[in-house]
Order: C-alpha cells, then sequence, then structure tokens
C-alpha cells in the first residue's frame, strides 16, 4: 500500500486523489428480442455500447468532465444470452493517469431458469478527460481502497504501458513492413 500512495502523490500536487468507491457504477438492463443476434442471444455490438455507457459515467463520476472512449482492452465475451436475461453491468475506475483513465467493466446475466448470475463479458477501457475547449485535461488520482482494488491498479499500469509499447512498435512500421 505505501507503494501505490506514493504512485498516487506523485501524480498531481494539484487534485485531490479520489476513492474508486466513488466512480462505481452498476446499471441494469434486460435482453429484449431487438437486441439478439441471429444466434438469438445478445448482440455484441449492443452489449458492447451498454458497456462504453456503463464505463463513460464510471470515467466521468471520478473526474467531473467529460470524457471520451480512446481504447478497449481485452474485451472477451465469455456466455451468450437469451431474451429475457437480467445484465447487470458493472463499471469503477482502476486506475488514473495525467488525462487518462482505464476503466474495468464486468458484465453478468441472469437467465431466465437459472438460479444464479453467470460472467458474460469483460473489458477494460481507456477514457480521456476533456476540458471545454476539446482538449485533454488532468484528472485526478485514483486511490484503491480495497486488496482487489490495488491489484487492479498495479495491473492498470502493467496493461497501460504493453499498449504504448505495441504502439510505439506499430508506429515503426518496419516489423510489419516484414510480414
Amino acid at each position: 500500500m505505501k507503494q501505490v500512495e506514493s504512485i498516487i502523490m506523485n501524480m498531481s500536487a494539484d487534485l485531490n486523489p479520489r476513492p474508486v468507491s466513488a466512480s462505481f457504477v452498476e446499471m441494469d438492463e434486460i435482453v429484449q428480442p431487438s437486441d439478439l443476434n441471429i444466434h438469438g442471444s445478445i448482440f455484441g455490438g449492443y452489449l458492447m455500447s451498454l458497456m462504453d455507457k456503463a464505463g463513460g459515467i464510471s470515467a466521468f463520476k471520478h473526474c467531473g468532465v467529460n470524457v471520451v472512449t480512446v481504447s478497449v482492452d481485452q474485451l472477451v465475451f465469455k456466455n451468450p444470452a437469451p431474451a429475457g436475461t437480467v445484465l447487470s453491468v458493472k463499471a469503477s475506475v482502476n486506475r488514473a493517469f495525467h488525462t487518462s483513465m482505464e476503466v474495468g467493466i464486468l458484465v453478468t446475466g441472469l437467465k431466465p431458469g437459472e438460479p444464479k448470475e453467470t460472467t458474460l463479458c469483460s473489458a477494460y477501457i481507456t477514457y480521456v478527460a476533456i476540458g471545454a475547449d476539446g482538449r485533454p485535461v488532468p484528472v485526478p488520482p485514483s486511490l484503491p481502497e480495497t486488496p482487489e482494488q490495488i491489484r487492479r491498479f498495479c495491473e492498470a499500469e502493467v496493461r497501460r504501458s504493453v499498449r504504448l509499447a505495441l504502439a510505439e512498435r506499430l508506429a515503426g512500421g518496419s516489423e510489419a513492413r516484414q510480414c
């Protein structure tokens, strides 16, 4: 925890850290027949839209300004959801960087006739805070409060490093041309 506190204090002296719990969002939705794909389960694009909405609200609750979606990582569809499934979309900020935030999102579903929820989908979405002039603005550091939140805080840095390294590697282009 001392290492996490040190990271947070070095981020920004001007912005007060916000606890992860302050960004928590839970939205419920029911899968309607119009939400289905040709296989009779929820259309992935519709589910992604719900996830982006919950994630955007979470990021907004954290920083208090408008946000835009920048990237989606590790979007994994784990189980189908037929009509009548009650969806629960949970989101919270895993970590805030200078102007961006990684939000972890988990979707579970209570399917008709089943006694317990099933994990349907998960992802990490990065948002950037946008000021009135349309340019990125600094965001408050996120303050993890539980061991699970600390784990997610630390893993967010790993994902960010991989994302940035991949972008840099692809920008070089030489390896892609050799393919």
